[in-house]
């Protein structure tokens, strides 16, 4: 090997050990059950590779079997994710926006019946018919975006006109197509009848009386901006989305941020009821259609099993996840600000397809079998 090789060698060497190794994992509850074992060493593998970093929680019921933060939520800064960690929720934030349009139907201020046209009497005629519920339900016919990016300078009234003027995809009702310019629509709709701002709304009805104080939309002062962690992946990576403000090209459809302990206690409100009057049913878990509940949670099936989910992606490597698994009454948890090329933005998706619900499926049909 001549001299000019050699250095390169070294020098190679000297850049690889020199390189920080962001690979942190702090167990805050771990059951002694030997699935939850299995799975903090699976999902300690997972981190160790690079394919993401964030908090994950399993509860049973009221119990929390496991929660344990991954990485680091400022790199640069050397602070560690934690309990209290605060991250981008994506889309769970329709669950917010569903949660506010059905606090008001409750209270009889809306029917899901109501039709676009009662709110808008100068939309586009095939716009007009289209009802509460079928917004809730992603089967508006509306397309998916109103929007270029998640932080495109808009306000309402721009937001309303260009969502109303959008072309039908297909008929109200006709067919099941995700829509984010449906949940925004949602939000306006929320503030006509209630005559608040949406972001008023939804702290004074939902965050507040649940004492969600590490949980609020972008840029809330409410928030401690110092908990918020940093998105690594994806585009501009060391960023947060927090930091960018929220438009109503988001407003409705995301735009939000919480910590694990909130969104633990936000899931159970929302199996729970606890955010209707006692007595009051259930509209969260109440059918739109055969993928959709009105809370804006999906019925999927993974691995034979009935899941009941919502989740989340948005830029920087933001991913994030909640799962009702009702045959065993768990919650899953995930709150996530980086990942690799292995599973990209579907990180929270792959994460507990293909690591976190086989070892709690396989282990549970093995005690039961015993």
């Amino acid at each position: 090997m001549n001299r000019l090789a050699i250095l390169l060698f070294i020098l190679t060497c000297s850049a690889c050990s020199a390189a920080p190794n962001y690979r942190n994992v702090s167990t805050i509850t771990q059951s002694d059950k030997p699935v939850i074992a299995s799975l903090a060493d699976e999902l300690r593998q997972e981190h160790e590779a690079g394919t993401f970093d964030g908090v994950i929680l399993v509860a049973e019921g009221d119990t929390v079997l496991y929660q344990s933060a991954f990485g680091y939520a400022d790199r640069e800064g050397s602070v560690k994710n934690s309990a209290v960690t605060i991250f981008d929720m994506g889309s769970i934030a329709k669950t917010f926006t569903a949660a506010a349009v059905l606090q008001l139907v409750n209270n009889e201020r809306l029917q899901l019946s109501d039709t676009i046209g009662d709110f808008y009497p100068t939309a586009p005629e095939d716009v007009k018919p289209i009802t509460i519920m079928q917004l809730l339900g992603h089967s508006s016919g509306l397309d998916n975006f109103h929007n270029d990016s998640d932080f495109e300078l808009m306000d309402k009234a721009q937001a309303e006109r260009r969502i109303l003027a959008m072309p039908l995809i297909a008929k109200p009702g006709e067919k099941i197509a995700y829509s984010n310019a449906g949940y925004t629509l949602l939000a306006a709709i929320v503030e006509k009848v209630s005559e608040q701002p949406f972001r008023d709304y939804v702290h004074d009805n939902l965050l507040s009386p649940l004492q969600l104080s590490n949980t609020g939309f972008y840029q809330d002062q409410r928030v401690l901006v110092n908990n918020i962690a940093r998105g690594y992946g994806g585009t501009d990576s060391g960023a947060s989305t927090f930091e960018k403000g929220l438009t109503w090209a988001l407003v409705g459809a995301g735009g939000m941020v919480t910590s694990i302990d909130d969104l633990a206690i936000w899931s159970a409100a929302l199996k729970n009821g606890t955010i209707f009057p006692a007595e009051s049913s259930n509209l969260v878990f109440k059918e739109a259609n055969e993928r959709w509940l009105l809370g804006s949670l999906a019925q999927v099936e993974i691995n034979g099993e009935a899941i009941i989910q919502m989740g989340g992606s948005t830029d920087y490597g933001y991913t994030a996840l909640i799962q009702f698994v009702p045959s065993r009454n768990l919650l899953i948890a995930l709150l996530l600000n980086a990942h690799d090329d292995k599973y990209k933005n579907a990180t929270h998706h792959r994460l507990s397809r293909n690591h976190i619900l086989p070892i709690l499926q396989i282990k549970s049909e093995n005690n039961r079998s015993r």
